[in-house]
């Protein structure tokens, strides 16, 4: 997937109700979480598509994500400080 694709995807789920978070491991590598919000009831149908197409059939886009959101996580924490 492409930079582009992956924070398309990524505004697209988190629009329909979905929170990714990140775990390090032991190992230095790092877990993807996903959390549904409440308002992920509704569109539940879509996000499980979604993520089982993008997230549970690639380990290498479930990689790219993780990069993006933990790129997004340090842009957000160096504008805060």
């Amino acid at each position: 997937m492409l930079f582009s694709d992956v924070a398309a995807f990524v505004q697209e789920v988190e629009a329909l109700g979905v929170r990714f978070t990140l775990t390090p491991r032991l190992d230095g590598s790092v877990r993807l979480n996903c959390w549904r919000l409440p308002n992920a009831w509704e569109n539940r149908d879509r996000i499980n598509r979604l993520l089982a197409d993008r997230v549970k059939s690639s380990p290498e886009n479930a990689d790219q994500i993780a990069r993006y959101i933990s790129s997004r996580s340090t842009v957000r924490a160096s504008a805060a400080a």
